[in-house]
């Protein structure tokens, strides 16, 4: 019996087509174009601070936001705004010692089910975010004569960066997609041969799978479509790619800063695509010499993640992963 495609299935299946057919264009628009119309631009500046400099850059990162996040929370918590899960809410006793193995499976397994609501994930990534850009702001302020420097070797306003970011985003989207495919055909293999147990998706997707305060919600989609890609394009292309451009080869230095900002992520499912991505992001920031092109890609390709997501979670056809 034939399945009736809804209205959210139907919309999932137009943005892929359209996608795939418009990245098939742009490939053909650009193979077909006369070498001299394809524009190019000169490289972007590198960041030659040292390895020195370089460890402390991300010592105060890391510093920075353990302890923004530390007392960020525990304010946020004592003013009831968010309620920060604990082992307390677990069913495993707090006296328990924790001896046998079946205990520590019972602990692990009670901290794994721990429910990472929207509020929470919302004010994760404010506090992940913020201080970062205060930190990298404050460095390039008080310090400019190690971290300040040019981000970019052709500015461009904000509407002519999203202009240019377009059609990278579409060109390269499918390659994300064929990326995401092999790396789940990889996982499978590693966890038929027990290599793994599992790899579950990013906490995102079950979030907004899961809905929730459409207020939230909207405030968690604006953070990762707006404040995620404009700070983490400064310091992994801007800051952490620019740095090793002056250790190694070009692309050497975009795979780097692709597995960094992969593994920044945390979760093996999406860690083999988003070093695509990281690479991706890297190569349009060069070849455009211009970071708001990336940040624009970047958003783009959240904006259009989530937009999926929502739809698949709307889909009586397309299961979330």
């Amino acid at each position: 019996m034939p399945t009736t495609l809804d209205f959210p299935t139907l919309l999932l299946a137009i943005l892929l087509v359209s996608v795939c057919v418009g990245s098939l264009a742009l490939w053909l628009a650009r193979w077909l174009a006369p070498r001299n119309l394809i524009q190019t631009q000169e490289p972007i500046p590198t960041w030659a601070i040292g390895w020195i400099n370089f460890g402390i850059f991300i010592c105060a990162l890391v510093v920075g936001v353990f302890v923004l996040q530390t007392y960020g929370f525990k304010f946020l918590s004592a003013l009831d705004v968010i309620s920060v899960p604990t082992f307390e809410d677990s069913s495993v006793p707090l006296d328990s010692d924790l001896n046998s193995d079946a205990e520590l499976e019972s602990s692990e397994t009670a901290a794994a089910e721990i429910e990472i609501t929207p509020e929470l994930a919302l004010t994760s990534i404010l506090l992940l975010h913020v201080p970062i850009l205060l930190i990298i702001l404050g460095l390039r302020r008080f310090y400019p004569g190690q971290f300040a420097g040019r981000y970019e070797s052709n500015p461009l306003p904000w509407l002519k960066a999203m202009k240019r970011a377009v059609p990278n985003f579409l060109r390269y989207l499918p390659l994300i997609w064929i990326a995401g495919i092999i790396w789940n055909i990889i996982l499978g293999i590693l966890i038929s041969v027990g290599v793994i147990d599992k790899a579950p998706p990013q906490e995102l997707i079950e979030i907004f799978g899961m809905g929730g305060s459409p207020y939230v919600i909207g405030s968690l989609a604006l953070s990762a479509i707006l404040l995620a890609p404009y700070v983490e394009e400064i310091l992994f292309r801007g800051c952490i790619y620019r740095f090793f451009k002056t250790q190694t080869l070009l692309p050497f230095a975009q795979f780097i800063s692709g597995v960094i900002f992969a593994a920044i992520h945390g979760n093996l499912a999406s860690f083999g695509p988003l070093i695509v991505v990281g690479i991706l992001l890297a190569h349009t920031y060069e070849r455009e010499g211009s970071l708001r092109v990336s940040i624009c890609f970047h958003a783009f390709f959240n904006a259009f993640s989530l937009t999926m997501i929502y739809l698949a979670s709307q889909s009586e056809v397309v299961p979330l992963p």
